[in-house]
């Protein structure tokens, strides 16, 4: 479902007919949407302790407090006759080097069904770079979203995407051109990610003589960190090493930056034929007025969708697997849970009911994951041929 404009066409098509106002009108019932999900019997014996979720980021990213919420809503789940499930979770942070610390660390524990890892589409970067099917499946889906562009909102150098532009350009000129550093998560060495694709894209459709070789000057380059605080407070950092002009993330990571007046987005990593008129008025509402990608659909590369979602090994005995998808489903499909993702502007793409399925059925779900994976493939394969052809 990562290829929601390739595979279902956007409910563009689907809901052209929808009128302005009846958009605002369904607004919340988008985000209320219910997955009736049938309950799923508990295994016997299962869990007799708390299950763990591992968080593969710094205290200081949006993956922390999406994991409480998601505990939160499991520890008030109950069963059909009204009764408290009586579960329990622990969230605990797994973090330092890359990803893969807390992969190597997560696959070396007993496939139990106690132990979940919160992932994002990192994890799909990861299994597109590598040979492997990875061992690990999802049990749900908590988040779909996008990047934007953000910078400081009060910044006198630009304050939107044409200022931004004829500044990086300038910047470029005379003796000593400074690019501008657009700050993103990963490593400096790491080109897979999906920041740096975004970021890509952003170059070809915008910049101008942006290419680092040896012969033109970069005016945009990116600044990477993986540490979430660091990455954000870049942009106010007074030290030259660390500061950025520029950061690229979701919505919901820095919803309180937004939300407080010290970010401002000026520009929506999406293609403008996958903004339906119903997402767009909704864009424009929640976050302001963006400019985004020209028509893409001749383009192999459609890494743009992001997500956060929940995974287990696959050798987690069946019916343990199927309860934990029932919980984990029925946790984010929470009243609780829905309200915290439209605080984090994070449901602004919920007007598509093939992102709402993807919540709640095992198919869907499977399908969006694999999509994902092949989506950064196929940006990956052609950001090495490029690099051949050169």
């Amino acid at each position: 479902m990562v290829n929601i404009g390739r595979r279902w066409g956007w409910p563009a098509l689907r809901h052209a007919a929808l009128s302005f106002a009846a958009t605002f009108l369904c607004a919340f019932a988008a985000q209320a949407q219910n997955c009736n999900l049938p309950d799923v019997p508990r295994p016997a014996d299962f869990p007799e302790q708390p299950i763990n979720i591992f968080i593969p980021r710094s205290s200081n990213s949006g993956s922390l407090g999406l994991s409480q919420k998601i505990a939160e809503a499991i520890e008030a789940l109950k069963d059909k006759d009204g009764n408290p499930l009586g579960l329990r979770v622990n969230t605990l942070f797994k973090f330092g080097g890359d990803m893969n610390v807390a992969l190597d660390y997560f696959n070396g524990l007993p496939p139990n069904g106690y132990n979940v890892i919160q992932l994002m589409d990192t994890y799909s970067s990861l299994l597109a770079s590598s040979t492997g099917e990875g061992n690990l499946v999802p049990i749900s889906m908590a988040q779909v979203t996008f990047s934007q562009l953000y910078i400081r909102a009060d910044d006198t150098r630009f304050s939107d995407l044409g200022s931004f532009l004829d500044y990086a350009a300038n910047s470029a000129k005379g003796s000593d051109p400074v690019p501008l550093r657009v700050a993103l998560f990963g490593a400096a060495e790491d080109r897979s990610g999906q920041e740096n694709i975004l970021l890509r894209k952003f170059i070809v459709n915008y910049g101008t003589n942006v290419v680092a070789d040896t012969s033109v000057a970069p005016t945009i380059v990116s600044h990477a960190f993986e540490s979430g605080s660091e990455r954000y407070f870049s942009l106010f950092s007074q030290s030259s090493d660390q500061r950025s002009d520029a950061l690229i993330e979701q919505p919901g990571d820095v919803a309180q930056l937004i939300s407080g007046g010290l970010l401002k987005p000026i520009f929506t990593f999406l293609p403008q034929q996958d903004l339906n008129p119903e997402i767009s008025a909704r864009l424009k509402e929640r976050l302001g007025q963006t400019a985004s990608f020209p028509d893409t659909s001749g383009e192999n590369c459609r890494a743009y969708y992001r997500y956060r979602g929940f995974f287990i090994p696959k050798d987690v005995p069946a019916d343990r697997r199927q309860f934990l998808e029932w919980v984990f489903r029925k946790a984010v499909d929470s009243v609780t849970f829905r309200e915290f993702n439209h605080d984090e502007y994070m449901d602004v793409l919920y007007f598509d009911r093939d992102i709402l399925d993807s919540y709640c059925t095992t198919g869907q779900l499977n399908e969006f994951f694999q999509d994902s994976i092949r989506d950064h493939r196929a940006c990956i394969s052609g950001q090495d041929t490029a690099k051949a052809a050169g």
